[in-house]
């Protein structure tokens, strides 16, 4: 799968979960909670143990049906692993312009992180996919419609503070898709082993993204 590939199903989806444990175990449990709740796709965080390791397995055994990155990246040797495992799409949190030149060198979706107008055309001009606007609850959707103001043509995704109750905003305001993390997959949820909440609350993110385009839509 191509990078415009993998952007476009990024965009069809309109969530990237964000995914952060404490093992191999629960991070395979996790994907598969998000599976059953139509969510084919897994950014797997830098800051997971044995993060690398997930990535190549996630992609042996499931790359025909899960799309798999690596978040959280912030150096360029784990970048470069993470490719090497298989990563199909790499996440920064800031703006780490030797990371997203390696991406570019080597056709990978890769989504730059920002916060400030200055960082969203830094990266673009260094050939981002797209910039993830983080963290995103810190000014709101509002924000990222006034980004959009300048910036049009540049795909943003708002990360950081995403919940079912303010999803609707963002994708209103002009985002690509958006990364959700805590909101989607509830660290009591990993505590408990409760991992059916991890799918329902895919199934209803799933639900609202779907009602929010379906409002853009007939307005």
């Amino acid at each position: 799968m191509d990078k415009r590939k993998v952007f476009d199903t990024l965009v069809r989806t309109g969530i990237v979960p964000v995914i952060r444990t404490d093992s191999t175990s629960d991070a395979h449990a996790v994907v598969e909670a998000l599976e059953a709740g139509a969510v084919g796709i897994a950014e797997i965080t830098m800051t997971t143990p044995g993060a690398i390791d997930i990535i190549d397995d996630l992609v042996r055994t499931r790359g025909e049906r899960l799309l798999v990155g690596a978040g959280t990246v912030t150096d360029l040797d784990r970048c470069l692993k993470a490719i090497a495992a298989g990563a199909r799409f790499i996440v920064t949190p800031t703006c780490e312009l030797e990371i997203v030149r390696a991406c570019v060198q080597r056709e990978i979706c890769v989504i730059g992180g920002a916060l400030t107008p200055t960082e969203v055309m830094e990266n673009w001009k260094a050939g981002v996919t797209a910039v993830k606007v983080f963290p995103a609850s810190v000014f709101g959707a509002r924000y990222l419609t006034m980004l959009q103001e300048p910036f049009p043509h540049i795909p943003l995704v708002p990360t950081g503070g995403i919940t079912l109750e303010n999803l609707g905003d963002y994708l209103r305001a002009g985002a690509a898709f958006v990364g959700a993390g805590g909101d989607l997959v509830p660290k009591a949820a990993l505590r408990d082993r409760k991992f059916s909440r991890i799918t329902e609350r895919a199934r209803l993110y799933v639900s609202a993204v779907k009602a929010a385009r379906g409002q853009m839509t007939s307005t």
